[in-house]
């Protein structure tokens, strides 16, 4: 199956889901929500489709056909379901099984679920209760988790020091000992994580200390090497290992691993977490 076109009567299973009524979720810009999608917020604290964007919370299934032709936040979504729903499996090393029972599972469009994450560049859809062996379908519990139990992400709130609305999004942060986050502008420092939004000065800033996360390569990159933030572009390079210079110790702090390869200039998936300076010899 492929991300919906049309409304879909997605099929719930077990006891009345919950149903989220708070007013109405604000949909993004230029975004048409059909019934039967599973839904998610993006950065922007807008309602989307969801799709393999790792920056989206999925909060469960719509119940209503929604059409916004116009601006974020102009029409609304006042019904969304939690709970249990049948979604279109992956195929190959994304098909879901059995085995898989109870574990998190991943979303391809806002119709189809997965095994794997793609290297992190997508988010959890919820978590696999059942296969059903006829259809093939998957049984899928949404809405009632957080992102951070089941992916083990960490993520900071902190105003931002500096405007980073137009560059900040997906780059290496520091704070600069006001509580505030600017960009990292030394190669090889230590920094707070990614910047997951693109915040104005004054406006909080999302920064992912731990887990999958977007980040911006500054040269080419290969899947599994040690990142480390660049001079004054804030952008990922590869760690230089510690050497012994005098009596400091030469090398960069590692902000994470590459999750897959990485090209200047564009955007590739990391796991960051916060390490040490790269040895030379392994022992």
């Amino acid at each position: 199956m492929t991300a919906l076109s049309a409304n879909f009567a997605r099929v719930r299973e077990g006891v009345q889901p919950v149903t989220a009524l708070v007013g109405g979720f604000g949909v993004a810009a230029a975004t048409h929500i059909y019934v039967g999608s599973l839904v998610a917020i993006n950065n922007a604290g807008n309602l989307v489709p969801a799709s393999a964007d790792p920056t989206l919370f999925v909060i469960g299934v719509s119940e209503e056909d929604v059409n916004n032709t116009g601006a974020a936040g102009a029409l609304t979504v006042d019904e969304i379901r939690r709970g249990s729903f049948l979604f279109a499996n992956s195929a190959s090393t994304g098909l879901i099984v059995d085995a898989d029972i109870g574990r998190p599972c991943f979303v391809v469009d806002d119709s189809t679920v997965s095994r794997v994450s793609s290297d992190g560049a997508r988010p959890v859809a919820g978590i696999v209760r059942r296969v059903d062996a006829d259809s093939g379908l998957v049984v899928v519990e949404v809405g009632l988790h957080t992102r951070s139990a089941l992916e083990g992400v960490t993520d900071y709130l902190y105003a931002a020091g500096a405007d980073l609305s137009a560059t900040g999004q997906y780059l290496f942060v520091k704070l600069n000992g006001s509580s505030q986050v600017v960009l990292a502008d030394a190669a090889g420092e230590a920094v707070l994580g990614v910047l997951q939004n693109a915040p104005a000065s004054g406006a909080v800033g999302i920064v992912r200390r731990r887990g999958p996360s977007r980040v911006v390569a500054g040269a080419t990159l290969a899947d599994g090497a040690l990142l480390a933030t660049t001079v004054t572009t804030a952008r990922a390079k590869a760690a230089v290992a510690g050497t012994v210079s005098g009596s400091n110790v030469v090398g960069s702090h590692v902000a994470g691993m590459a999750l897959g390869d990485g090209t200047s200039g564009a955007n590739m998936m990391m796991d960051v977490h916060p390490g040490g300076v790269v040895p030379t010899t392994l022992a």
